[in-house]
């Protein structure tokens, strides 16, 4: 065989190797993680503020070599993630759970108190949180196996079932949790519902459209309800509630059957709840496009929902003095990228509540990016925020255009009764309030029109002398759009 042909095969070779590299390095939240070995071993922990109550635990890490009671792999941090069993159940039965998240990094610590009949919920979500306040300690201490390989600035729980909601109450016991994720969270007593509305960290919910104990309408779709952004909800197509542990458990005789394979919803679960953990206790965006980005509106074996942003704008004419509340209404909010020429980062619209506050989706935007925001509406004046830009947070990102003048970009607020507006008047969108806007007006208010009009300008829906005297005030005024 030939020189030149010798060398065509190597380089042929080559190629193949190459492929097959970056296939391999494309690894989708579902698939095991970069770590080679995970290691296990059972833990007690104490909690001194409890009476020194024992919290016995299965723990699961990044590892030197395969199996119980292995070394802890050295030369990085991780972070720790407990979880909540379901009722009754045993933690033995998520195993698979566990191995998948050290295999990704994480530190998995999985209590086996509350298992009876009876449990205490408060107790079982403070089991959860201390936990993780336990293992930084343990972090510090050069005695103990964990010893400086625990990333002490993040910290994420989750569970499926009453674990699930344990998790929702722990992540309000305890604001120094980074993320919470629940399995068919069920609601506990005190409500893991209205805790969710106190949590600052984001949250997840993942549900199986075929739940018969914890089902999407009456449980999960309330928590995601009563959240606050960033918050997402995944119903599973087909799934139920016992299908979120591998090993058939005490739920599997009372749920509904499933359409898909145990095997199918363990998959769908490792790559939501990996992409949302690698999100926002990783900083990884790269997992954006598995949670809510290009790939997951490309998956059509869930329904999904999510809101990763929150605003709150008065408009001036729809805004009572009175009452302090505003009439609802749909309003477009626009994220544009920071440096000239702004362009559009995305696009989303909410039907907002009567005290002004939206909820809005973006699947481009980046955490810890500026942007400006701009706030578009059938007959108000266009209104970006701060010079400057704001950086977008993980942690409830928000903006408030009615707390102060200079949330909006030129300070170009009107104040009613102590809270600060977007200008009106706007009618036909050109970003000037003038006789234009005052003709399409006057044309409507003669003609007695009704209805969801541009024209419309206090949000009565009848246009008359007093959407006339709101233009002609702005009118009088210059109102006009202020953008960089």
């Amino acid at each position: 065989m030939s020189t030149r042909i010798l060398t065509a095969i190597f380089f042929v070779i080559l190629h193949l190797l190459s492929v097959t590299s970056n296939i391999n390095s494309q690894t989708v939240p579902s698939d095991p993680g970069y770590i080679q070995f995970v290691g296990n071993r059972s833990i007690t922990f104490v909690d001194p503020s409890r009476a020194n109550r024992n919290i016995s635990c299965l723990v699961y890490y990044p590892a030197s070599s395969e199996g119980a009671n292995a070394p802890v792999l050295q030369g990085s941090t991780y972070p720790s993630l407990s979880f909540g069993h379901g009722f009754t159940l045993n933690p033995n039965l998520y195993v698979s759970l566990y191995r998948h998240f050290a295999s990704w990094g994480y530190v998995v610590i999985a209590p086996s108190t509350e298992t009876g009949f009876s449990p205490n919920h408060t107790n079982f979500a403070l089991d959860l949180a201390f936990v993780l306040k336990d293992m930084k300690r343990r972090n510090t201490l050069a005695s103990d196996i964990f010893f400086g390989v625990i990333d002490t600035t993040v910290t994420g729980v989750f569970g499926h079932s009453m674990g699930g909601g344990c998790s929702v109450l722990a992540g309000s016991f305890d604001t120094s949790i980074t993320a919470v994720a629940s399995l068919a969270a069920a609601n506990t007593n005190p409500s893991s519902i209205t805790a969710a509305n106190s949590i600052k960290a984001p949250q997840l919910y993942l549900s199986g459209q075929r739940d018969s104990i914890a089902s999407y309408w009456t449980q999960q779709l309330p928590h995601y309800n009563n959240s606050f952004p960033f918050k997402q909800i995944v119903n599973i197509k087909g799934g139920n509630h016992s299908y979120f542990h591998l090993i058939a458990g005490l739920d599997d005789l009372v749920d509904n059957s499933a359409t898909i394979t145990r095997a199918e919803q363990q998959r769908l679960t490792r790559r939501y709840v990996t992409s949302f953990f690698n999100i926002f206790l990783k900083n990884d965006t790269n997992s954006r496009t598995f949670l809510y980005g290009s790939n997951a509106n490309a998956d059509t074996t869930v329904i999904r929902s999510y809101k990763n942003f929150a605003v709150r704008t008065l408009l001036q004419g729809f805004f009572n003095e009175s009452t302090q509340q505003m009439t609802r209404d749909t309003v477009t909010m626009i994220a544009r990228h920071f440096q000239s020429p702004y362009s559009i980062a995305g696009i989303s619209k909410s039907f907002v509540r009567t005290d002004g506050y939206g909820e809005y989706s973006f699947d481009m935007l980046l955490p810890n990016t500026k942007y400006y925001y701009q706030i578009a509406h059938r007959n108000s004046i266009e209104t970006w925020s701060a010079a400057g830009g704001t950086t977008l947070s993980r942690k409830r990102p928000f903006y408030d255009f009615t707390a102060t003048i200079s949330n909006a970009f030129g300070n170009n607020l009107i104040l009613k009764a102590g809270r600060y507006c977007i200008y009106g008047g706007d009618v036909n969108s050109d970003g000037i309030a003038d006789a234009l806007d005052q003709a399409l007006t006057d044309n409507d208010a003669f003609n007695i029109a009704t209805g969801y009009l541009a024209t419309d300008v206090n949000g009565d829906g009848v246009v008359d002398a007093a959407d006339l005297a709101l233009i002609d005030n702005n009118a009088f005024n210059f109102v006009q759009k202020i953008v960089p």
